[in-house]
């Protein structure tokens, strides 16, 4: 007889630990576009002023000087990037594994309600989901926090969850544990 697969209660994960492993997606993007701009303002730098300039341009335009057409475009590109690399990152991760770098870290996955895995489509209108999320100011996110399956505005849109993954736990053989210390 076919023996059957262990079968665990869904625990769903709560606003703090999905906040967690959010801040750690977006540190590694943030990360990852100054890298990237790096790279490409020193291989470009005749297009791309450098970065200590963007910073004190920045700065500037914080204590209210004017805001030039180029650097509007040097924002608004940098912004794309941005929403383009987030876009790949997140439906990519999401599609193939269920978890991102900051959910692996915080052993919390992504399933559907239907407890299958998401697929690109699935994944891409989650995320969609998420940006309209922002829109409203988080609003669809403190959701999480009283919903009693700890489902999000764009949980609910993609129709998922996002559960704790089990403890692994250690077993020892009988052989093992009896030639310890005695």
């Amino acid at each position: 007889m076919k023996e059957k697969p262990k079968e665990y209660a869904l625990e769903y994960a709560g606003f703090w630990i999905r906040l967690a492993a959010a801040l750690i997606d977006f540190l590694l993007l943030v990360a990852s576009l100054y890298v990237l701009y790096c790279v490409i303002s020193q291989s470009f730098f005749w297009i791309f002023p450098g970065t200590n300039k963007v910073i004190d341009t920045f700065g500037d335009i914080a204590r209210g000087a004017p805001v030039s057409a180029g650097i509007i475009w040097l924002m608004a590109s940098m912004l794309l990037v941005f929403l383009a690399g987030c876009t790949v990152y997140f439906v990519v991760c999401w599609a193939t594994a269920g978890q991102t770098v900051g959910k692996l870290s915080m052993s919390i996955k992504i399933i559907r309600t239907d407890s299958s895995s998401l697929d690109l489509r699935n994944a891409f209108i989650r995320f969609l989901g998420g940006l309209l999320c922002m829109a409203t100011l988080g609003i669809g996110f403190i959701l999480i926090a009283f919903d009693g399956r700890k489902q999000g505005l764009h949980d609910r849109i993609a129709d998922t969850y996002v559960v704790k993954l089990p403890v692994k736990q250690v077993v020892y053989s009988q052989s093992l544990a009896g030639e310890g210390i005695r």
